[in-house]
């Protein structure tokens, strides 16, 4: 009887297991391919659109570099954990989504493997610079060991900006490069500029004028002498940013370990820089940014020690005169370029280094040389001029108009002696308040005295040409200058005649002559007080007593062409020329001219001859000789004729003088 049992429970047993054996394989057959068929679907981009907070990354993703990449490509790691690990993180994101629990802002990571992996970045492929925007960037450092920091790839290539696709944005480097050390200074070994930036090249505009690193880089001038202030911040992380992800007093007592929070936020995690770190700029747009100024600038209620400076220098501050911020303030050039303490001049604060011409040639070259002394002497000057004018007019002063004139005049010529520099914080503004203050003195005299000269406004220098002018504020200074062997004024030229500057120079080259010199007799020899033009001699005393063979200290000798008058050969005033050798054979035989060609030749050999004499004469030569020797090679320069005037006379003269010299 239990037999008969017993088999029937084995049949039964067995017609289930077929049953279920046969129902496991077909649902197996079932679910295999559709698990496939899911797990691909759910593995495509478009499947991570479907929640609407992916949207923009989504499409920042369809325009990115990494638009032929599958999502999972980067998010799940390389190998099949890796993949499992990502689908059930993807589960709970997409739960989170179900359940409306998710944030606005999804989280992901990307691991170095799957940045690295085979066919997508390997190590080599990062080796070298590579060029990011105006800075060549090299990976290895900063794949290594970044400011003691191991860094990953999703350090710098993240997902700052929505709408950029994992790009680089540049606060993320400046939060690494610019981040200052414990006591408070940038890292020279993070922060130089050239280790990101080369100088342009060639030209480039600044401020409305072309400018060239080049020759002030090869002068050693240090790129923060004009760009400063280029960075502002600290990268500081305040408390509060800890707190808001922490709450454990255990994890916000170790908030001071910097390099335990590298280490947990940046190696460990995928934490961005800013989500701790306030942002730090950098750029010329810092640089750039405008402090409040009117009724909103501190200096409204409070006169700090160098607010006359900063204004000077910005070129505003004087009533009635219009604003003219100097070169190196529009360049950027900051206080520090200047006060270097290499003159070791005293200076009137103790916390600021003295200032001299030895820094102006530093950034300039010695082109520059004299130019500070013309600022300050013209600057200098034009104050001690005007205000004993100024104090006199304000002690007898009677209107109201004249009054308030004279107070503008006032409040101008008291920002220049606050601020002090004579001019060298900006020369072309310090002229302008000047200016401005000596028309306002001879407007308060004229009313007074109708008619009366402009006496304060004559004190100083004649404004230069717009271009010139922000270096070149009292040329006259300088006279007499030596051109073309004689003495030069700029004042006769500026004052006198009223020309400009453009009259006579070019830009390029710097001050080059705008016209040969021969140009200058269409205005020297035209009829003026105190000048015939007709008569050569009344300038060209050494020239005619030359030509005629009279010349002082040498025996008389007979003129080479003694019927002939200066203006048939140099024409009539005002149109005096040097005549070319081909003239001379408009009176003389043919092949004349080259007789001309010689006498210029031997004056030029014989003027060589003696100057390499003089230069190697011994000391014991006669103190006579060489004088008569310097005496002669100036005469010769000074006729500029290179014998043509009197080739006899010249030869007779340099010979004499290497006689001397123990030189025939």
């Amino acid at each position: 009887m239990a037999r008969p049992l017993l088999r029937r429970a084995l049949r039964r047993l067995t017609t289930w297991i077929s049953v279920g054996l046969v129902v496991l394989v077909f649902g197996l057959a079932i679910l295999v391919p559709t698990s496939f068929v899911a797990v691909e679907q759910s593995s495509q981009p478009s499947f991570c659109n479907s929640c609407h907070i992916m949207e923009p990354y989504y499409e920042s993703w369809q325009h990115s570099a990494h638009a032929g990449v599958k999502c999972t490509e980067c998010h799940f790691e390389p190998g099949t954990m890796g993949t499992v690990r990502g689908k059930f993180q993807a589960i709970t994101q997409l739960a989170k989504y179900v359940t409306r629990t998710q944030g606005t802002r999804p989280w992901a990571d990307v691991s170095d493997a799957s940045c690295l992996r085979s066919g997508c970045h390997s190590p080599r492929s990062l080796e070298g610079p590579v060029a990011f925007g105006r800075v060549s960037f090299d990976h290895g450092p900063h794949l290594l060991e970044a400011r003691g920091q191991r860094l990953r790839c999703v350090t710098c290539h993240s997902q700052v900006l929505v709408d950029q696709h994992f790009a680089v944005e540049k606060s993320v480097c400046f939060a690494c490069h610019f981040h200052p050390d414990d006591d408070g200074s940038l890292p020279e070994r993070t922060s130089a500029c050239g280790k990101c930036h080369g100088p342009p090249a060639g030209a480039i505009e600044v401020a409305g004028r072309a400018f060239d690193h080049g020759p002030y880089l090869r002068r050693g001038v240090d790129c923060r002498s004009c760009h400063a202030g280029v960075v502002e911040g600290a990268g500081e992380v305040h408390e509060q940013r800890c707190r808001s992800c922490h709450g454990q007093a255990e994890l916000l007592a170790q908030s001071g370990d910097a390099e335990l929070m590298h280490r947990a936020h940046v190696t460990d995690k995928k934490v961005e820089c800013f989500e701790c770190h306030v942002e730090i700029q950098h750029g010329r747009e810092v640089a750039t940014a405008t402090h409040p100024s009117g009724d909103q600038a501190c200096g409204a209620c409070h006169d700090a020690p160098h607010s006359a400076a900063q204004l000077v220098y910005a070129g505003t501050g004087a009533p009635g005169v219009a604003e003219r911020p100097s070169r190196m303030h529009q360049t950027h050039v900051a206080c520090a370029a200047c006060h270097t303490g290499r003159s070791g001049r005293a200076t009137g604060s103790a916390a600021l280094a003295s200032a001299g011409e030895v820094d102006c040639q530093h950034c300039h070259g010695t082109g520059y040389a004299g130019m500070l002394a013309e600022w300050q002497g013209a600057v200098g000057e034009g104050l001690a001029g005007l205000r004993p004018m100024l104090a006199e007019l304000e002690a007898s002063a009677t209107s109201d108009a004249e009054r308030e004139e004279l107070r503008a005049a006032d409040a101008g010529l008291t920002l220049l002696e606050r601020d002090g520099s004579r001019g060298a914080h900006n020369a072309p503004f310090a002229l302008d308040v000047l200016r401005s203050a000596a028309q306002r003195i001879d407007r308060a005299r004229a009313a007074r005295a109708p008619g009366a000269a402009a006496n304060a406004t004559a004190l100083l220098s004649p404004p230069a040409d717009a271009g010139c002018a922000a270096c070149h504020v009292d040329v006259a200074r300088r006279d007499p200058l030596s051109v073309h062997e004689r003495d030069f004024r700029h004042a006769d030229h500026l004052r006198i005649a009223g020309l400009s500057c453009a009259e006579c120079h070019r830009s390029e080259p710097h001050g080059a002559p705008a016209f040969p010199r021969e140009k200058c007799a269409s205005c020297h020899h035209t009829e003026r007080e105190g000048l015939d033009p007709s008569d050569c001699a009344s300038c060209h005393a050494l020239q005619q007593s030359i030509f005629s063979g009279q010349l002082t200290g040498m025996d008389a000798a007979a003129p080479e062409m003694p019927e002939k008058t200066c203006n048939e050969c140099h024409g009539e005033a005002p149109g005096i020329v040097i005549p070319p050798a081909t003239m001379c054979v408009l009176c003389h035989e043919a092949g004349y001219d080259r007789k001309l060609e010689e006498w210029r030749t031997a004056t030029d050999e014989r003027f060589a001859r003696l100057e390499n004499a003089l230069t190697a004469a011994p000391p014991s030569t006669d103190p006579a000789a060489l004088e008569r020797a310097r005496q002669a090679l100036a005469t010769v320069a000074a006729d500029g004729s290179r014998g043509a005037h009197n080739a006899s006379l010249i030869g007779r003269l340099l010979d004499d003088a290497l006689s001397g010299l123990g030189t025939h």
